[in-house]
């Protein structure tokens, strides 16, 4: 008889339990991702919007994977750096996202922006891996810089597009890339000039 006791109690307890992580989940967890500094960042292709749920569906560029991600109630939307609505969002649109990734309600996003410009450099090819996808460009006669492209960047050459094998110590090339706070610099499109 004291088994069966001690076993209500603790499906009782359990039950409780889960009834105030149900019911304060929601509130924790947007008290903790308020309460973090900087959120990931991630660009990629829209796949697709559901407007009524409020989610993107992201074909992110580096890493590569798909991404669902929500729209906080104070989502801020820019296309072309200037502010904006939700209008923006269109399958095959090109986005930079700003996210919370949470337990509770999953990848939250608090910016999305439509059109963002990346950052674009000029050098010389002075090191190149293929398999690891990575690249060091010399800038100047002083300055290397080391770069990665995303598993889906573009290689042009003469507005045609060519496969990575097509790159070469000693090529001249324009590197867009994006460089994400926290994260490794990743080149999106590359150019033999």
């Amino acid at each position: 008889m004291p088994r069966e006791i001690d076993r209500v109690r603790m499906t009782g307890r359990t039950a409780t339990y889960l009834i105030v992580a149900f019911l304060l989940g929601p509130l924790l967890n947007h008290a903790l991702a308020r309460g973090r500094s900087f959120p990931i960042e991630v660009t990629g292709t829209a796949n697709g919007i559901d407007k009524a749920g409020q989610t993107v569906t992201l074909r992110a560029d580096q890493p590569a994977r798909i991404l669902t991600i929500n729209q906080r109630w104070d989502c801020k939307f820019k296309n072309n750096g200037a502010q904006a609505g939700p209008e923006i969002l269109k399958e095959g649109a090109y986005l930079r996202v700003s996210y919370f990734a949470t337990i509770f309600t999953g990848n939250l996003a608090v910016e999305i922006e439509a059109n963002p410009k990346p950052e674009v450099v000029q050098g010389v090819i002075e090191r190149i891996e293929l398999a690891g996808r990575q690249m060091t460009l010399r800038l100047n006669s002083s300055r290397r810089f080391l770069i990665r492209w995303a598993a889906n960047a573009r290689f042009f050459s003469r507005g045609k597009t060519i496969a990575p094998a097509a790159l070469k110590e000693g090529a001249a090339v324009k590197v867009s890339y994006y460089s994400p706070a926290f994260a490794n610099k990743y080149a999106v499109r590359i150019e033999l000039q």
